[in-house]
């Protein structure tokens, strides 16, 4: 793995950056990015998929006639790193991504992973709101 330089501080994370915690975290969810029909891919398509955060989809490629699988959506603060799943509302936290969060001068109080998850439509405790 490439090393991760420290980013200055006020400054956000890079795309590359936020690729190797998307990479890191796929890892920690037991994806296997080397397979050859697993695909991790940006979601912003020249402006944000949602303000303020990187965004990221790794699907799995149907091998038969049939929809791809999406495996997951993460969203990467661009000021403090904090990874969330999308679609489940999960954040997450573990020490290899607080270590690599550490490296990258990043790190996120509670009050601002609570209002990052309302940013991304989650409830107080993570979960999406009943529809």
């Amino acid at each position: 793995m490439a090393a991760v330089r420290p980013a200055a501080a006020g400054r956000s994370l890079t795309l590359r950056q936020a690729h190797q915690i998307a990479v890191l975290v796929a890892r920690h969810d037991r994806i296997d990015l080397s397979d050859t029909h697993v695909e991790l891919n940006s979601m912003d398509l020249g402006r944000d998929f949602v303000p303020g955060f990187y965004s990221f989809i790794i699907i799995r490629e149907s091998s038969t006639p049939g929809p791809d699988e999406t495996l997951r959506r993460y969203a990467i603060n661009r000021a403090t790193g904090d990874v969330w799943e999308m679609t489940l509302c999960t954040h997450y936290d573990f020490p290899e991504l607080t270590r690599m969060r550490r490296a990258l001068g990043r790190a996120g109080a509670a009050a601002e992973v609570a209002e990052q998850g309302r940013q991304l439509g989650c409830g107080e405790h993570g979960e999406k709101p009943a529809s």
